[in-house]
């Protein structure tokens, strides 16, 4: 693969504080967790490690704060050789998760403290040479600044027509305010619970809701869709409107659901860039590659699905 360009990752990277408990807490109680520990997390982040993992070249590109506290992070990101040359940095504290985990019923529950912290901006976007890349990667958020970026993709593709970037979009967020940014995409991954947001209430609904919405708002070609549906599997549509249904691969034991999403991401990035799979073959990648995730603790693991 070292032949093959770098993936560029584009959006946050965050410190999760992370407690493992027998179950949900009960409000207005103490308790003590039955562990704990702290690592780097964020969306575009995870994604960018998982990749790494599946032994892709990988760029992270968000803005990093230089604060003390936040240089465990960075010398991860270092550690794990994930490119952040373009990355800007501010003096302000970063952006904290604190995540609940809770054994009993495999689930996890974060509350953001994001802080006002920065984003990256279409300025810092514009000092980044896009003929190193392939495939770039977006987290659906701050929609004005990330629209002007896939425009000056969508240009490039256009002048390059042999040299295209692929754009693809984690969409979990503001369902409003970045649906628009799905018309300059290839690929749109939406999340279950933003879709029951909307109530939504099944994978063949989210699809058929958002092909009727994107034809309206943008009267163009409808991007590959791929809806993850939790323990239900995932389902995709491609821009003929091809449905598949694609069963999940299940755990004995559920250990650790944190960061699945993102994993499932990044199979999907991976199994389509590197292996060149069609669109189900990649979603039911992706799938192999959520389950096995949470399986056990972290990402290295994942790794374990390229030597099969």
């Amino acid at each position: 693969m070292s032949d093959l360009k770098p993936v560029l990752c584009v959006g946050c990277t965050v410190i999760d504080f992370v407690t493992i408990n027998s179950s949900f807490p009960i409000e207005d109680t103490d308790r003590r967790c039955n562990d704990g520990f702290w690592r780097r997390g964020g969306n575009a982040s995870n994604v960018s490690t998982v990749l790494q993992v599946l032994g892709l070249n990988v760029e992270f590109f968000g803005m990093l704060s230089k604060s003390d506290g936040f240089r465990v992070l960075l010398d991860d990101l270092d550690r794990r050789q994930i490119d952040t040359r373009h990355c800007p940095r501010t003096e302000q504290d970063p952006p904290f998760s604190s995540v609940i985990l809770a054994q009993d019923s495999g689930t996890r529950t974060i509350v953001h403290c994001n802080k006002n912290f920065p984003l990256i901006t279409y300025e810092d976007f514009q000092k980044i040479d896009l003929s190193r890349y392939s495939w770039i990667h977006f987290e659906a958020r701050n929609a004005t600044e990330t629209i002007r970026m896939m425009q000056a993709i969508v240009e490039h593709n256009n002048r390059n027509p042999n040299e295209r970037i692929v754009i693809s979009l984690d969409f979990e967020i503001r369902y409003e305010e970045n649906l628009q940014l799905c018309q300059y995409c290839d690929y749109v991954v939406f999340s279950k619970e933003l879709a029951s947001q909307q109530n939504w209430r099944t994978p063949r609904q989210t699809c058929d809701e958002l092909n009727r919405t994107l034809a309206v708002l943008t009267g163009k070609t409808i991007p590959n869709l791929i809806i993850p549906w939790s323990s239900a599997g995932a389902v995709c549509q491609d821009a003929d409107k091809n449905y598949h249904e694609l069963k999940p691969y299940r755990q004995a034991k559920v250990v650790d659901t944190l960061g699945a999403g993102d994993s499932f991401m990044a199979g999907f990035i991976y199994a389509t860039y590197v292996n060149g799979l069609s669109l189900p073959e990649a979603v039911d990648f992706a799938n192999r590659v959520a389950s096995h995730k949470i399986a056990k603790f972290g990402y290295d693991h994942v790794a374990e699905l390229t030597a099969n």
